[in-house]
């Protein structure tokens, strides 16, 4: 028995499938796919969504490097675009909108402070819902650690500090576009290694 489909079909049933996909894994890769190539800025799906968000993350005290921190890990969603730990467990889970870990979040965050490696599930969930939250644990975490020190927790851990080197270098690219995007809905890609 031989199958054809034609490419209708196959179109049909690959929009389908993204229509029937869950809302957030469909708003996460509707938000991290640029619009142009790497390195070219574009407009983000949703501009006035992207505005406000970023302009939240300012009222909470966000800096330039943090919202190129929020863009390069979420890309327009500016919220945290992935499930709590990122597939990690304990102090490498992942968490909140700036995607620090949580052995930074909370060795160094005064709200998270003398919270043990498992307690990830059950106190980090709150940082990974709260964007006010996230963005003083950043601040503080940012001001603690000094940028060299943050860069390489937050990309290589406990285990490979030297990640950071390179992933600060990006940060700086997304940081001088975000100094003239601050309140827009534009947004930058470059392709970042995931860790």
């Amino acid at each position: 028995m031989v199958f054809r489909l034609s490419l209708a079909a196959v179109a049909a049933t690959f929009a389908l499938s993204v229509v029937a996909m869950p809302t957030s894994l469909h708003s996460l890769t509707t938000s991290l796919f640029p619009r142009g190539g790497e390195g070219e800025p574009f407009e983000c799906p949703d501009p006035s969504s992207t505005a406000r968000a970023k302009q939240a993350l300012i009222d909470y005290g966000a800096q330039s490097v943090d919202i190129a921190i929020a863009m390069l890990e979420n890309g327009c969603a500016f919220h945290a675009a992935y499930p709590a730990g990122n597939n990690k467990p304990d102090d490498a889970a992942e968490l909140g909108v700036y995607r620090n870990n949580w052995h930074m979040i909370r060795e160094y965050c005064d709200h998270f402070q003398g919270a043990g490696p498992s307690e990830w599930q059950s106190r980090g969930q709150e940082l990974h819902d709260d964007v006010g939250l996230a963005t003083q644990c950043q601040r503080q975490l940012f001001s603690k650690l000094g940028a060299d020190k943050f860069f390489g927790l937050q990309r290589g851990g406990l285990s490979n500090q030297g990640a950071g080197a390179e992933y600060g270098q990006f940060v700086g690219k997304y940081q001088g576009f975000c100094k003239s995007h601050m309140k827009d809905g534009m947004a930058i890609y470059w392709n970042v290694a995931s860790m």
